[in-house]
């Protein structure tokens, strides 16, 4: 019989590559025991403060925030509020678990997850970390010889924990971006289904060099339809070019259209980005972030270029030239593209989300 009363807490964020494996495992836990309570902790300065007063969940939002790097004037300004959002951060983390008491307080990464996790540990509640990246964030460092299970995407994350421990269970994705109808995707975006659709991704924040790219070369790329998701520090500078065969979004909403709706993608190769591509079956053009903490975009994205699910291209060595040529060079091989998406789902880990719910539900009745 399932344990209708368990309790979790959640925390996580900043970014969508921290928020949404929250969401995903909030969704598993709910599935596996369908009374449970679920509570997510975030930040009032990251995505998470948009999306979670959508959703059907307890949430708090700390007033933590990260810390910039750099003496410009705008870094020195946060960071000596810094030790005060800190310690207002970790005592209200405290008060919220005293209140719920979880059975399990469960950490994503970024600033917020790592206040919860610290209260957690001091008031001996089981805790668990999902590690995204392949190169761990700050927080899984510090904590993975603290918490009670590291769960890892990558073999490779391994041996920069502490105690070189960790499960291996890849990233979780949401189920309601998989297996979406691709015709009423499109129709949510204003396209039909007689030209290849060409989707642009940048990260929940964007990407500038991804955009400057674009920009220069989109003229060419009037036979096909695009999707592109700019940021919304970069919306208004491109938005001149939507028009009925192309949509420029500041921020997707639903993922799962987007991935529906496309033919190739070009993208950034965060974890979750890279996750969620595979479990759509996707093709796609991958970009990682030359200045990501040790070029750990590049290691993620290792794994669809060697499948022969992506091809990736270096920042460093990025031309519009080059990019379009490979964009041009895809989009026109229905072949090609059939192969990498059957390459893509060779590499998807469908089954991440049921590995994780089942390390939470173990060091819960341990």
């Amino acid at each position: 019989m399932p344990d209708f009363g368990k309790r979790f807490v959640i925390a996580g964020g900043g970014t969508g590559g921290h928020l949404f494996p929250a969401l995903a495992i909030g969704e598993g836990l709910k599935k596996r025991f369908p009374g449970s309570t679920i509570h997510f902790i975030g930040s009032k300065h990251g995505l998470e403060s948009k999306i979670l007063p959508t959703q059907q969940n307890g949430f708090t939002l700390l007033p933590v925030r990260g810390f910039l790097r750099g003496f410009n004037v705008k870094s020195s300004l946060r960071n000596i509020l810094f030790p005060t959002r800190f310690i207002l951060s970790y005592f209200k983390s405290k008060k919220i678990l005293k209140k719920i008491d979880p059975s399990v307080v469960i950490g994503t990464g970024g600033y917020a997850s790592g206040l919860p996790l610290i209260a957690a540990i001091t008031n001996g509640i089981p805790t668990l970390i999902h590690e995204q990246n392949s190169f761990p964030g700050i927080t899984t460092k510090w904590l993975s010889s603290r918490v009670d299970r590291v769960c890892i995407s990558y073999e490779d994350s391994r041996r920069h924990l502490r105690n070189k421990g960790g499960v291996v269970t890849g990233n979780p994705v949401r189920k309601e971006i998989i297996g979406r109808n691709k015709l009423q995707s499109l129709q949510k975006f204003g396209l039909t289904n007689n030209k290849p659709t060409i989707s642009i991704l940048g990260g929940s924040q964007g990407s500038k060099i991804l955009n400057e790219s674009i920009d220069n070369i989109i003229k060419y790329l009037s036979e096909f339809q695009i999707i592109w998701q700019t940021g919304n520090i970069h919306f208004e500078q491109y938005n001149h070019y939507s028009k009925e065969n192309i949509k420029v979004v500041p921020f997707i909403e639903d993922m799962g259209a987007f991935y529906s709706s496309s033919d190739l993608i070009i993208s950034r190769a965060g974890a979750l980005a890279l996750a969620e591509i595979a479990a759509c079956k996707k093709p796609s053009i991958l970009i990682p972030f030359a200045k990501a903490t040790d070029d750990h975009q590049s290691m993620n994205a290792e794994s669809l270029r060697v499948a022969g699910a992506a091809k990736v291209l270096s920042e460093r060595d990025l031309s519009s030239k080059l990019l379009l040529r490979e964009i041009i060079s895809l989009i026109k091989n229905k072949t090609l593209l059939k192969k990498m998406s059957e390459a893509a789902n060779s590499v998807s880990k469908i089954e991440a989300i049921d590995l994780i719910i089942d390390e939470i539900e173990f060091i819960s009745e341990s």
